[in-house]
């Protein structure tokens, strides 16, 4: 049966890692050659302490939410409350009995746009920025890159402290079993959902103007979640959670950018190319 083709050990292909490819899109980003156009030179040392600053306020924003993103908060978690109480169980038997053939094939193909494919999303608009001398576009693969470090930060805390079972591990079925810090179990939430979102919420929001953009973004994330459902590999209020903060995420870094005066612009010399970095001195 169906379920007992996720009850054995079942491979799990995946051409490069979530931490694999964040580490690697943060790399190409801060050992890019860069110069700074003012007096101080060290320009690394504050494109890091850039990044520093958004984490930490990141970390505290919950501090400083207002009325209406505490409604949404808790709009969002009494919804996955709901799930966990009573629908995942119910959605978990439904997603069951839809499979096909067809549906089989296609599934594989949609889970790398959860971690491969956003890869090669971010260092596409990277090199566009350089090559088209873009400053827009290299502005919105470092949101991204720096989206996808500090949601996979965030899945991490949560799966080790709440340790919560995955459908079908160790044969059972059951949306209640939670093992608490550092055992086994790392379904909530999902980080493939969630990171497709924390990149996809960013193209969405830097792209808002242009219509299909938001839609094309979403589209293809939501399908994520909806695969890691069908493949059962987590529960209807994993991917629901997951949605929610790394869109949540993405949304805040791109308000940041906004507010501070940071900027990129491809630079072209002899002895290569890079980028230059202006700050503005206040």
């Amino acid at each position: 049966g169906r379920n007992g083709r996720y009850m054995g050990g079942r491979k799990k292909i995946r051409p490069i890692t979530t931490y694999t490819w964040a580490l690697l899109c943060a790399l190409s980003i801060f050992t890019l050659p860069l110069k700074a156009e003012q007096n101080d030179t060290c320009v690394v040392k504050k494109v890091i302490i850039h990044g520093l600053d958004d984490a930490k306020k990141w970390a505290v924003s919950p501090l400083k939410w207002n009325s209406s993103q505490w409604l949404t908060f808790g709009g969002v978690s009494a919804a996955t409350g709901a799930l966990i109480l009573w629908g995942d169980q119910w959605v978990y038997d439904k997603a069951n009995t839809i499979h096909s053939p067809t549906l089989d094939k296609v599934s594989p193909g949609l889970e790398p746009i959860g971690h491969a494919y956003l890869a090669v999303s971010v260092s596409g608009f990277l090199l566009h920025g350089i090559i088209a001398k873009n400053n827009y576009s290299i502005e919105t693969a470092l949101i991204a890159s720096e989206s996808i470090l500090l949601n996979t930060i965030l899945v991490q805390a949560v799966k080790n402290t709440l340790g919560r079972n995955r459908p079908n591990d160790s044969g059972s079925t059951n949306p209640h079993v939670w093992n608490g810090p550092f055992f086994k179990g790392n379904s909530f939430f999902s980080g493939h959902t969630s990171t497709a979102f924390s990149v996809a919420s960013v193209y969405a929001y830097r792209y808002r103007d242009t219509g299909w953009v938001p839609v094309l973004s979403y589209g293809l994330t939501t399908l994520v979640g909806l695969q890691r459902i069908y493949e059962n590999r987590h529960w209807a209020s994993d991917v629901l959670f997951g949605a929610a903060a790394g869109t949540a995420t993405g949304i805040f870094l791109c308000y940041q950018w906004e507010k501070q005066g940071i900027r990129f612009y491809p630079s072209f010399q002899p002895q290569g190319a890079g980028l230059t970095l202006v700050i503005p001195i206040k």
